[in-house]
C-alpha cells in the first residue's frame, strides 16, 4: 500500500495551512467538543527550520493531535 503525500495526510486530518511567515506557521483545523458536533480551531506554531517537508508535516500532525486532545477532554 502506497503511503499518502503530506498533503493527503493534512487533508485527512482536516488541517489548513493559512499562512506560513517567519518561521510560523497559521493553521485551522477541526476538533470534535462533544460527540456529533466540530468547531474549527485557528492557531500559529513555530517552525523548525530542519529536515524535510515530510518530517516538518509530521511535527504538525503532532502538535496540532496534542492540541485536539486538550480541546476535546
Amino acid at each position: 500500500m502506497e503511503e499518502l503525500s503530506w498533503r493527503a495526510k493534512l487533508a485527512k486530518s482536516n488541517i489548513n495551512i493559512l499562512d506560513i511567515k517567519d518561521n510560523r506557521i497559521f493553521l485551522e483545523f477541526t476538533y470534535h467538543p462533544k460527540p456529533g458536533t466540530f468547531k474549527w480551531c485557528k492557531t500559529v506554531f513555530s517552525l523548525e527550520p530542519i529536515g524535510t517537508i515530510e518530517e516538518q508535516v509530521g511535527d504538525i500532525l503532532n502538535k496540532v493531535l496534542e492540541l485536539r486532545k486538550e480541546l476535546e477532554r
